[in-house]
C-alpha cells in the first residue's frame, strides 16, 4: 500500500525515496529523519528528546559539509535539507528551522541548481513541491514558517501533474498500485494547489498583516473576497474521480484501491471547506450570520460521520478542518463532537489529544467571553507553549 493515511503519507513517501534515492551518504540522515518520530513520542509520554536533538544537529551539522563540497550533487543536498524540515516541522518551537535562516551558501547553489538544471528526477521534483507545501502550512496560526521567502523565491515552478515516485528497479509494481498512483496523482495536484491558497489566507491574518487603519482591514477583505473566488474556481476545476461517490468507486474498483480513493477525495474536500472556516475567523465575522462558515461546518460533520465505519481511528488528514469545527462553531454539540473526533486521532505524531485539549479550552474561553480568542496567544498563556504547526 502506498500510503498509510491520507494526505501526510504523500510527504511520508517522499522521505523514504529520498533515502533509497540518495544510498549510503544518507543513511545517517534517515536515521535522524526516524528520530523526529520518536522524539514525538517522547514528547507525547514525557520523555526525554535530548537524543533526537543531537542528532538534528549533528544532520545540520552535515548538510554544511555537503554544502562546501562542491562534487556532491546539490539533489543529495535538498534530500537532506528536507530531512530537516521533517524534523523541524515535529519539533516545532524548539529551533529556527534551517530554511527560514539558510546560509548565503545555501542559497547561492540553489540558485545556481535552478537555473542550470535543465531536467530534474521525480524525486527532487516532489521534494520540491513538499517544500512548497510546508511553506504555506507552517505560516498557519502566526507561525513564522519553515521557509525564508528568499528559499521560496528560488525554488523551481513545475507544471502540473507532478510526477510520482516509481518503486525501486528491484521491486515488482502491482498493477493495483498504479491504479492508485494514476487515480491519485490529479488529486494531489488540487492538493497541491489548494495549500497555496490556504498559505495566502494565513498571511492575512492578524498575525501577519496588520489593520490599524480601516484601509487595512478594507484591503483584506477585498483579498479575502478573491481568495474565496480563487477557492469556489479550484473546486469547480476539480478532477472527475474527485465527483464520485464511494459507493460508485466500489463498483468499479477493487474496495481497497476505492476506499484508499475515497479516503483522499474526502480528506480534500474537507481542506477546502476548512479554508471557508479560517476566512469568516481571519474576517472577524460572526459564524451565525456567515453562510460560507455554516455550511463548511456542516459539511465537514457529514464527511466525518460517512467515514465513521472505517478502521484505524480518525485519519490525521482531518486534524485542522475538526480543530477549526470545534474553535468555530457556536453549537455546544457541535463542538464536543469535533473535540472528541481530535482525540480519536490515534498516531501521536499528529498531536491528537492536545488538540483537542486546545480546542475545548480555546472554545470554553471564547464562550466565556463572548468574542473569539486569538488562538497563538491562548496557547502560549494556557499551556506554555507556542501551537505545534498545524
Amino acid at each position: 500500500m502506498p500510503w498509510n493515511h491520507a494526505i501526510r503519507p504523500y510527504k511520508l513517501e517522499t522521505s523514504k525515496a529520498a533515502y533509497r534515492t540518495s544510498g549510503k551518504i544518507m543513511s545517517g540522515y534517515f536515521f535522524r529523519y526516524h528520530s523526529c518520530r520518536n522524539s514525538m513520542q517522547g514528547q507525547v509520554f514525557a520523555l526525554s528528546t535530548s537524543e533526537s536533538l543531537s542528532h538534528y544537529h549533528s544532520a545540520r551539522k552535515n548538510v554544511e559539509e555537503l554544502l562546501e563540497d562542491d562534487d556532491k550533487d546539490f539533489d543529495l543536498v535538498l534530500v537532506a535539507v528536507f530531512l530537516l524540515c521533517m524534523f523541524e516541522l515535529i519539533h516545532s518551537g524548539d529551533i529556527v528551522p534551517y530554511l527560514r535562516e539558510p546560509r548565503l551558501i545555501f542559497t547561492q547553489r540553489l540558485q545556481a541548481w535552478t537555473q542550470t538544471q535543465s531536467s530534474r528526477s521525480e524525486l527532487c521534483i516532489r521534494i520540491v513541491t513538499w517544500l512548497k507545501i510546508l511553506y504555506s502550512a507552517s505560516f498557519r496560526g502566526g507561525a513564522m514558517g519553515l521557509l525564508s521567502e528568499r528559499v521560496v523565491s528560488l525554488l523551481p515552478n513545475f507544471t502540473s501533474p507532478i510526477p510520482i515516485l516509481r518503486p525501486p528497479a528491484s521491486q515488482e509494481p502491482e498493477i493495483s498500485n498504479h491504479l492508485y498512483e494514476v487515480l491519485s496523482d490529479p488529486i494531489f495536484d488540487f492538493y497541491c494547489q489548494l495549500q497555496t491558497l490556504s498559505g495566502e489566507i494565513a498571511k492575512l491574518s492578524l498575525y501577519h498583516r496588520s489593520r490599524t487603519k480601516r484601509k487595512d482591514q478594507q484591503e483584506v477583505v477585498e483579498r479575502m473576497a478573491s481568495l474565496k473566488a480563487r477557492l469556489r474556481a479550484l473546486w469547480e476545476r476539480r478532477c472527475a474521480t474527485q465527483r464520485q461517490s464511494p459507493e460508485h468507486l466500489r463498483s468499479q474498483m477493487v474496495p481497497r484501491i476505492a476506499n484508499m480513493i475515497s479516503s483522499l477525495i474526502n480528506v480534500c474536500e474537507a481542506a477546502y471547506h476548512a479554508e471557508f472556516i479560517d476566512i469568516g475567523r481571519q474576517l472577524g465575522d460572526p459564524v451565525s450570520q456567515t453562510a460560507d462558515s455554516r455550511d463548511a461546518l456542516h459539511r465537514i460533520k457529514e464527511i466525518l460521520d460517512d467515514c465513521q465505519g472505517e478502521s484505524g481511528g480518525i485519519n490525521p488528514g482531518y486534524l485542522r478542518p475538526l480543530f477549526l469545527c470545534a474553535i468555530e462553531s457556536t453549537d455546544k454539540e457541535q463542538t464536543n463532537w469535533a473535540v472528541e473526533k481530535l482525540a480519536n486521532i490515534q498516531n501521536p505524531v499528529y498531536r491528537g489529544e492536545f488538540f483537542s485539549a486546545f480546542a475545548k479550552a480555546l472554545s470554553e474561553a471564547q464562550t466565556r467571553n463572548d468574542r473569539r480568542v486569538t488562538s497563538r496567544y491562548f496557547c502560549i498563556w494556557y499551556f506554555g507553549i507556542t501551537p505545534p504547526f498545524l
